[in-house]
């Protein structure tokens, strides 16, 4: 039967490597419940006791997703050519699972730690025995098969910073556009202004301009009046004259 939660073959090796990298990330937990335990056994508060107890509560839920999750694995059409990694997978975690039944045992009898049996999802007696199989391995081969998975856990993480580096680039990216593009509008706007500041000039010349031919005009045409006005007066003072002179001879 295939499970609807798997898409497709891409979306099944994500769901493997997750469950590779949460088993890992489980391992850590574990070891650090333990020095925890240990550090509770000299100094022991109410605050951190229930500090130990819900990281213990917390440690079986991530479990019972993880047996959850492998049970999904299973059942997918995909699994065929997965086998020997989620064999692997399900020795870890029933490892795993063995340990944290100890510590739960051992939390009971030194804490008075109360919890439930584990309840996850059962496993066939023929699984039962492959697993145990792997899980008698040499030394030699199970630190094989860890360090193998520990190198697909740095291979996702070091894809997975990639990708995070890649996002982060495309946002730099996406930010000095967007600053570009104020810029340009910046530029724009001051070409605008600049061209109405040269227009302005330009009128304001033009204008000048106009002022100064038409100061020039009125001082021509003044100039034109009075040496018009002095022709005038200099022409009746001449006739005057001219006039004057028979009766002054008499």
């Amino acid at each position: 039967m295939t499970c609807p939660v798997i898409a497709d073959k891409v979306d099944f090796q994500r769901h493997l490597n997750g469950c590779e990298r949460l088993i890992n990330d489980l391992s850590k937990s574990i070891q650090a419940i333990e020095k925890f335990a240990q550090k509770l056994l000299i100094n022991r508060t109410a605050s951190e006791q229930e500090t130990y107890f819900d990281e213990l509560n917390n440690i079986t839920s991530q479990l019972e997703h993880l047996y959850s999750s492998m049970s999904t694995l299973d059942q997918s059409s995909y699994a065929v050519n997965s086998r020997k990694r989620l064999d692997v997978i399900k020795c870890n975690l029933e490892k795993t699972r063995i340990k944290f039944e100890q510590i739960q045992q051992y939390a009971r009898i030194a804490f008075g730690y109360h919890y439930e049996p584990n309840q996850f999802e059962s496993i066939s007696s023929e699984q039962q025995e492959q697993l145990m199989k792997l899980i008698e391995k040499s030394p030699y081969d199970e630190q094989m098969e860890l360090n193998l998975i520990n190198q697909r856990t740095i291979t996702v993480s070091t894809l997975e910073d990639d990708l995070t580096d890649l996002r982060e680039t495309f946002i730099d990216i996406g930010n000095i556009i967007h600053q570009q593009g104020t810029t340009i509008n910046a530029i724009e706007q001051s070409l605008t202004v600049a061209d109405e500041m040269v227009y302005s000039a330009k009128e304001e010349i033009k204008t000048t301009v106009n002022n100064k031919k038409r100061s020039n005009r009125i001082k021509w045409i003044l100039l034109a009046i009075v040496i018009i006005t002095c022709l005038l007066l200099i022409i009746i003072i001449y006739f005057s004259l001219k006039l004057a002179s028979p009766f002054r001879a008499k």
